[in-house]
């Protein structure tokens, strides 16, 4: 794979710009609570799917969309274990760690389903068109 320094630089404006605003608004509203919902703001997602249909395909674009959303199905796994973790074990920092080793594979089999229904909703559109 070769390395596209022009490819590089885009999605580290794109990414970087992002995260520099979601840090702005972190310290700019009161409630940090809120304040998190822009934590979670998903730049790298924008800027990948962005630069895949740019200097790719419609359907690398897709992909990347795809892995994004179980990603960010992961992500939502990690949160709640997280919580569920400090609250029961009070130690922030392994409670960091099981919840990043619970996205990981939360993400892949969210992948996996997602795939999977995409694939049956395909086949049923081609049974459809052969009758």
């Amino acid at each position: 794979m070769k390395l596209d320094f022009k490819d590089l630089a885009l999605r580290f404006v794109f990414g970087g710009t992002a995260v520099a605003a979601c840090y702005i608004m972190l310290q700019i509203i009161p409630s940090k609570s809120f304040a998190g919902v822009f934590a979670a703001f998903p730049a790298v997602m924008a800027a990948a799917v962005i630069m895949a249909g740019y200097f790719g395909t419609s359907e690398q674009a897709s992909d990347i969309a795809l892995g994004a959303s179980a990603g960010m199905i992961g992500c939502t796994i990690c949160v709640l274990t997280d919580a569920f973790c400090m609250e029961h074990f009070n130690r922030w920092g392994l409670s960091i760690i099981i919840a990043l080793i619970i996205w990981f594979f939360s993400s892949y089999f969210a992948t996996r389903l997602i795939q999977g229904f995409l694939e049956k909703m395909k086949e049923k559109r081609q049974q459809k068109t052969h009758y």
